[in-house]
């Protein structure tokens, strides 16, 4: 007598593409591999990868978005921290005893204490005529990234000369 040997573990064998029903290879069956990508999306499946990428794009648009609210803001304050500066700079140098140096200088002090850092371009020029003072303030406003996305503001304000 001769034995066989036997394995403990029976092996599975991978499935004969030949002995498979005619179904599984129908290419009107979703996922199988007949189906087009146009068949696919007609059906709804958009599959992981379009997911994937449409997340992808509107993470994008959306990171977008925020940076262009946070420029136009800090845009908006530096704006406003001109404004006032130039404001208050008009109201001195229209005094009666004010002088343009006076106004150019208040000016340039409110900057620096409202604006710290980012100040450092800003320029601030004072003109008397025919009795009315003008102040403008005109720099660069703060970027977002490093500094290195700013716009230019310009801001006048007029008052008229004590007498």
């Amino acid at each position: 007598m001769t034995r066989r040997a036997t394995s403990p573990i029976p092996l599975r064998q991978p499935p004969d593409l030949l002995t498979m029903t005619s179904t599984a290879l129908d290419s009107s069956m979703p996922g199988s591999p007949g189906v087009s990508a146009r068949q696919r999306r007609l059906r709804g499946d958009g599959g992981v990868v379009d997911a994937g990428m449409e997340t992808l794009f509107g993470g994008v648009a959306l990171i977008a978005i925020m940076l262009l609210l946070v420029e136009t803001v800090s845009f908006w304050h530096a704006r406003n921290v001109f404004d006032e500066a130039a404001a208050e700079g008009a109201r001195v140098a229209a005094a009666f005893d004010g002088t343009c140096t006076a106004g150019t200088s208040k000016a340039e002090s409110l900057i620096a204490r409202r604006a710290g850092g980012w100040s450092s371009g800003v320029a601030v020029s004072c003109s008397e005529v025919d009795g009315i003072v003008t102040v403008t303030v005109s720099g660069n406003t703060p970027g977002l990234l490093f500094d290195a996305g700013g716009f230019t503001a310009s801001v006048t304000e007029s008052a008229p000369k004590e007498r």
